[in-house]
């Protein structure tokens, strides 16, 4: 009797961060799938070559090896229709970890309402997930948010959290809050506005008079330089510019307690749990949460700090509560990476992608 034939699976990826934790962390979870080989069509330029690159990388796939199924990751708006039509007759899987017609819309607002530009982003998103074989998402907030809006069969779309690059983040022995005259603060991000970068920088500005440091890094990504002033720079606040991706364990490690949001309020904030945090979890380091209306198994003063997204005052209130009790920081810690192994790892994860990829 024949062995039976592993399924092979393509990962398409054109993004200008080919090291994006969401592609990390679904690549890592693709081959840990039983009878499956992952094949990638992955761009390691960044520019505008990227298009190109990919394009190519993804015709010679089909062509040499003839995967069973593909799978476009985040973000793969610009190239869908090419990948769509050189995968015909093969499954086509999505990776929507974001609406851009949401994000335009309401988020960024660069797109007027009811306007030529709102119905035919509009319409274009809405094309792309109807196409699609299977959607993916981060949270089952987002996948009714995309059913809905989009008129997407709900059974269509699948929820796969985001998780980490657990070859990087993982426990680190680091300072430790306790015997610590300050309470060091970090928080990186693009400043996107479901971040809540000013939401930060005011519950820092109101804090300048404790001993509690914040170094913020990131901005707009790489090469961008430093972020800019969302109000008047703070003593107790370091700012950084981008840093790369393999710096950010030794800076976390550094760390006592980690911001991992969304503190923006915005729609789109209220439906994720940021890649950060998983990040954070992974390593054991106790994380500040913005909560959404999603059950997560997040506990606050348990394995996290829990606040109400916009607030100045809770995220001021949590962050004097870790002050005053570091010795409950280390145990928060433990207790989130545990979060995170029973809900959240790439095991999990494999797990959930092979219920939906079995033929």
């Amino acid at each position: 009797m024949k062995e039976p034939q592993p399924k092979k699976l393509c990962y398409i990826l054109c993004y200008r961060e080919p090291n994006y934790v969401r592609s990390m962390s679904l690549i890592a979870a693709l081959r840990r799938m039983q009878g499956s080989v992952v094949l990638e069509a992955v761009n390691t330029n960044t520019g505008w070559i990227r298009y190109v690159e990919a394009i190519a990388r993804l015709i010679r796939c089909r062509l040499k090896e003839q995967p069973d199924t593909y799978v476009l990751g985040f973000r793969g708006y610009e190239i869908f229709w090419v990948a769509r039509l050189l995968t015909a007759g093969r499954v086509l899987v999505f990776d929507h970890m974001m609406s851009p017609y949401d994000s335009l819309l309401n988020e960024r607002k660069t797109i007027r309402r009811g306007g030529i530009l709102d119905a035919l982003v509009y319409r274009y998103e809405r094309g792309i997930l109807r196409s699609s074989d299977l959607v993916l998402t981060d949270t089952e907030i987002h996948r009714r948010f995309i059913s809905k809006r989009f008129g997407v069969p709900y059974g269509k779309i699948a929820v796969v959290p985001v998780g980490t690059d657990e070859s990087l983040f993982y426990p680190r022995h680091g300072t430790g809050a306790q015997g610590k005259e300050r309470l060091d603060v970090l928080f990186y991000g693009s400043f996107q506005p479901l971040h809540g970068v000013p939401v930060i920088l005011e519950a820092a500005r109101r804090l300048r008079d404790k001993p509690v440091h914040f170094t913020i890094a990131g901005g707009k990504g790489p090469g961008k330089g430093t972020p800019e002033a969302h109000n008047e720079p703070s003593a107790n606040v370091t700012r950084l510019g981008w840093i790369p991706y393999r710096d950010l364990p030794a800076m976390i490690a550094r760390a006592d307690l980690c911001l991992g949001g969304p503190f923006g309020d915005t729609g789109q904030a209220q439906r994720v749990i940021t890649g950060k945090t998983f990040q954070f979890l992974a390593m054991g380091k106790p994380v500040v949460i913005g909560r959404i209306a999603e059950e997560a198994g997040f506990e606050d003063r348990h394995n996290c700090l829990l606040v109400p997204q916009g607030s100045v005052e809770a995220l001021e209130e949590a962050i004097l509560w870790c002050l005053e009790h570091r010795n409950r920081l280390e145990e928060i810690g433990r207790n989130g990476r545990l979060l995170y192994e029973r809900r959240f790892s790439t095991a999990c994860i494999s797990a959930k992608l092979e219920r939906h990829f079995q033929p």
